[in-house]
């Protein structure tokens, strides 16, 4: 329902052909800005991007299979030439035969072999033999053939390497996370401080308004009196320079109230066109949380310290992961081959197995990993330490800074009420002519400053605790403040 009535007031917002506007609340400026502005988009897509990039890392614990395939066109075929066998077994089973020729010579009575009789059968057999025998030469694999292989790997121990890397993912999703927080507080603290500006120029035009029309009334009475001749021309002419200046810092100002605008419009995502009203007023209002209050509440709430912590996380996986690559990577593998017909007698269609390695030597890059990373803990320890110091010293500054505004703010008063009693009496004789003329124009310059002046006190009052709630990450605490 509220997302409903934001988008509605967006809408509202964003319509120029509106000649009338309908006032818009702080609260409502906010809302508006968390939906529309541009950085808040930007930081929310890097939230995105960091879910998917952890989904990513979840991947590492499934198997990696691919499928590879291609055509392949060799020098020559691949043979198989087992000649040196085949002379072999033919030499020994010619010298078998002219043995056996030998025996059967002498079992029938006759003489054995001589030398040349013996070389002429041995060369006849051998003759018939590699005749009778083939040519051992195969054709293995053919110069043409195609291959298509399915492979897989399966990770089964990589020393903890998957765990701590999807592990630092979570932890830069997180991260992200409290940047788009921290994006969110910085757009709230600055619409804040824009419509605050609005308000400030608004009062501060409402004053100058009054003071134009108190000069207009002196300018009028200081016509009549010296048409009645009872003062010099000099104190008429004075009362018009008094009323050109009411009228330029009137013109001056308005000027600058359209500039907050468009400032507030920006931070808002809205368009320059659109059409805004704010009827706020700078009121006064207590705050009653201590310094000590707010520093314990930016030692939790503050993005940044957020931020820290989760990159040390990250450190410490880190460190681990570099501690992994001292130990073994056993994970495992197998293959298939689709397209058997071209596998050669020596390929198998398919092979499966476990494999492990590890680094032995590697120049001690791994071990100057791990040094590095603990310099890297170290450094991230200093800086939280130093973030810590400067947000006590941001803290007692804008708290410090709330005090003396209030304090200036409170003791106006007075100087307001002697300065309306000063202008009542100036005019008073004046108009008796027992005043000059510029003795009004200074006590209504001097009640104009110190009204201006109050607004402004009251203004940094207000932007001084919109400061100590960004500091202490809760900038919306604001509004608790302004609503009461």
């Amino acid at each position: 329902m509220k997302n409903v009535i934001s988008v509605l007031l967006i809408t509202f917002l964003s319509c120029i052909s509106y000649v009338h506007a309908q006032p818009i609340t702080l609260k409502q400026a906010i809302d508006a800005a968390i939906t529309n502005n541009d950085k808040i988009k930007q930081y929310s897509e890097k939230v995105e991007q960091k879910k998917k990039a952890v989904t990513e890392t979840k991947g590492n614990y499934l198997p990696n299979i691919n499928l590879n395939g291609g055509f392949h066109h060799m020098d020559e075929n691949l043979t198989m030439d087992l000649e040196p066998i085949r002379q072999a077994m033919i030499k020994i089973q010619a010298g078998n035969q002219v043995e056996f020729a030998n025996v059967y010579n002498i079992l029938q009575g006759g003489s054995g072999l001589t030398p040349q009789q013996r070389a002429a059968l041995y060369s006849s057999y051998s003759n018939n033999l590699g005749k009778q025998i083939p040519l051992f030469v195969e054709t293995i694999k053919k110069q043409d053939y195609w291959a298509t292989t399915i492979t897989g790997m399966q990770p089964l121990f990589m020393g903890g390497k998957i765990l701590y890397a999807n592990r630092i993912a979570e932890k830069e999703k997180e991260v992200a996370e409290a940047e788009l927080e921290k994006t969110k507080n910085e757009v709230t603290s600055e619409v804040i401080s824009n419509y605050l500006n609005v308000v400030l120029m608004q009062n501060v035009i409402t004053v100058r308004k009054n003071v134009y029309s108190g000069m207009l009334q002196h300018r009028n009475d200081a016509k009549r009196i010296y048409e009645e001749g009872m003062v010099a021309k000099n104190q008429y002419l004075r009362s018009e320079v008094a009323l050109a200046d009411a009228e330029r810092n009137l013109s001056d100002d308005k000027n600058k109230l359209n500039l907050a605008f468009l400032a507030l419009k920006n931070t808002m995502g809205l368009s320059t066109s659109a059409v805004l009203e704010i009827s706020d007023d700078l009121v006064y209002k207590t705050i009653s949380d201590t310094l000590k209050k707010f520093k314990e509440d930016a030692y939790i709430s503050q993005p940044i310290f957020k931020i820290i912590q989760l990159k040390k996380d990250q450190i410490s996986y880190k460190f681990k992961i570099e501690r992994s690559e001292f130990l073994p990577k056993i994970y495992f593998f197998g293959k298939y081959e689709l397209m058997d017909k071209y596998l050669s007698i020596l390929e198998p269609k398919w092979v499966v197995g476990i494999q492990g390695s590890i680094n032995l030597f590697n120049g001690f890059k791994d071990h100057n990993k791990l040094q590095e990373t603990k310099h890297q803990s170290k450094e991230i320890e200093y800086l939280e330490s130093d973030t810590k110091n400067k947000i006590d010293l941001l803290l007692e500054k804008n708290y410090n800074d709330l005090l003396n505004s209030r304090n200036r703010y409170e003791k106006l008063e007075a100087n307001i009420n002697l300065a309306e009693e000063n202008l009542r009496l100036t005019s008073g004789r004046f108009q008796t002519g027992m005043s000059t003329s510029l003795d009004v124009i200074d006590a209504q310059l001097v009640l104009e400053k110190n009204l201006i002046e109050r607004k402004i006190s009251l203004f940094e009052y207000y932007k001084s605790i919109n400061e100590i709630y960004l500091t202490t990450g809760n900038p919306k605490e604001f509004l608790k403040v302004w609503n009461k």
